[in-house]
């Protein structure tokens, strides 16, 4: 029967076999990281070829499959080795090399260092094609599940109980096994060994050791938990509200076609300490940054910090828009502390005197200076008449009187409230979720990365590089599309200089 199809035969030989991009679409993300891995300088990893010995893989042919595969949804190192048998792009890349999946977790984990290197060179390269613009430069940071189980996070006292459990059970062991071989002894005499430990006796003396471990951290780092899968990360609360080992993701974000231009992982809970080190890791990454007049830097309340804005002086070019906590509740209409009659902003400071006035008339004098837990200079004012003044009880029920504290830098926060309040930081501001927020919609949900593969901060860190760096690469394609058609494989003379 004859039918009316296209001719089929899938073993057909042919006598010149086709390139295998040629099976790929002329628009596709694997020549954009091709040629992207092919621009990059790679003597970081070069030097860490062993000169003796079987040769090792490329390289560059190892990075390929790693941008593609944290590009593809392959965060695995297994999923990215079945992909070098099956997906034409990750054959492509690899030139039809199949190194294991252990050979790509070890490549991973032996170039952890060398990632945040690559970063800065392809932040350079999208500089170069100029997709960044440096007037408006975003900070946010988003919290990641860290890979360890919530039930594996004990206190101090959770520690010392379950040390204690795993002892007992280890000597019960132990005069179990003695018993048994009294037992043998008796049965078979003496040229048995007597040294045996039972199998099930391994894993809790591991356990333990495990344990003790955890205390040491806890003990040099005064921390309250510690998870025992993952001793790097802590207790953080994402935005859908459910507390969990993690890390938070922090980046910083060109407001022209959202390169991440800095980006960092910390176990802190919150962001305070990572304003000026994003800002500063941008400006080494993109030197130009330093001599520009005037650079917009948005971020939300939870950079805000006396200290951290001190700091960002010394940054003559950053125009700062960053609310602190209570005014961003105020700008979401929650009420704060700030809202009594006799919060300390309605207490009038005279200058001369050194003193400050109460709502009720009542003088509170200098007592002393001193630094607050978190390391704030702060003044001490004090007011020994409250007892006679008609707000006691309302005011404050201290047998000693209401005490207020005056921070150093607590104009730098009103500073900032008025700059907000303007209609030019109100419109700046409110770009803010535009141009950062994406990225990490971006990463876990386009990119599905949710969570860290990796454990400990160090590889934490190489981890979300390596995201970074894809998002970028991706940014970098979706850009490029628009102004020329793609010409593989003479995609450098349409894309890149010519290096």
């Amino acid at each position: 029967m004859s039918l009316n199809v296209r001719n089929y035969n899938n073993k057909e030989m042919l006598l010149f076999p086709a390139s295998i991009g040629d099976y790929l679409p002329k628009d596709h993300l694997a020549w954009v990281i091709d040629e992207v891995v092919n621009q990059l300088g790679l003597d970081c990893l070069y030097k860490k070829v062993p000169s003796v010995g079987n040769p090792s893989y490329h390289p560059k042919m190892m990075l390929k499959v790693l941008f593609y595969g944290y590009a593809a949804f392959c965060f695995s190192s297994r999923k990215i080795a079945k992909g070098l048998e099956s997906d034409v792009a990750f054959i492509f890349l690899s030139g039809m090399q199949q190194p294991d999946f252990r050979t790509i977790a070890d490549f991973r984990k032996n170039n952890s260092e060398e990632l945040p290197k690559l970063f800065i060179q392809i932040v350079r390269l999208c500089n170069k094609l100029g997709l960044i613009k440096l007037s408006h430069i975003s900070l946010d940071s988003t919290v990641i599940k860290a890979n360890a189980n919530r039930k594996r996070s004990r206190d101090k006292k959770e520690l010392l109980e379950e040390e204690h459990a795993l002892k007992e059970k280890i000597k019960k062991l132990l005069d179990s096994a003695q018993s048994v071989d009294d037992e043998e002894d008796k049965l078979f005499g003496l040229t048995l060994r007597g040294d045996e430990i039972p199998e099930e006796l391994r894993d809790p003396k591991r356990r333990l050791e495990k344990i003790k471990e955890a205390q040491r951290l806890m003990e040099e780092e005064s921390l309250k938990n510690i998870n025992l899968t993952d001793s790097d990360a802590t207790f953080q609360k994402p935005s859908d509200g459910m507390v969990r080992p993690g890390y938070r993701a922090e980046i910083a974000v060109d407001k022209k076609e959202q390169i991440i231009i800095s980006c960092d992982v910390s176990n802190d809970a919150n962001d305070t300490e990572h304003l000026v080190p994003l800002i500063e890791q941008a400006t080494y990454n993109l030197p130009e940054l330093s001599s520009r007049k005037r650079v917009v830097v948005t971020a939300d309340s939870n950079y805000s910090a006396m200290e951290s804005l001190k700091k960002l002086q010394s940054h003559r070019n950053i125009d700062a828009y960053i609310p602190d906590n209570k005014y961003q509740a105020h700008l979401n209409g929650n009420k704060t502390d700030e809202d009594s009659p006799f919060h300390k902003k309605h207490f009038v400071y005279n200058r001369k005197k050194d003193i400050y006035v109460c709502p009720g008339g009542k003088r509170l004098i200098f007592s002393h200076r001193k630094v607050d837990t978190s390391n704030r200079a702060l003044a001490v004012y004090r007011c020994r008449d409250c007892r006679s003044c008609q707000h006691y009880g309302i005011c404050t029920k201290s047998l000693i009187g209401r005490e207020i504290r005056v921070y150093d830098n607590i104009g730098l926060i009103r500073a900032m409230r008025k700059k907000l309040d303007t209609i030019r930081g109100k419109r700046i501001y409110a770009k803010r979720k535009a141009i950062v927020e994406p990225v990490f919609g971006n990463i876990k949900h386009n990119l599905g990365f949710r969570q860290f593969l990796l454990r400990g901060l160090k590889k934490v860190k190489a981890e979300f590089t390596l995201m970074a760096i894809v998002h970028n690469i991706k940014k970098m394609a979706k850009v490029l599309r628009k102004r020329v058609a793609f010409k593989p494989p003479g995609i450098q003379l349409a894309y890149f200089p010519a290096t």
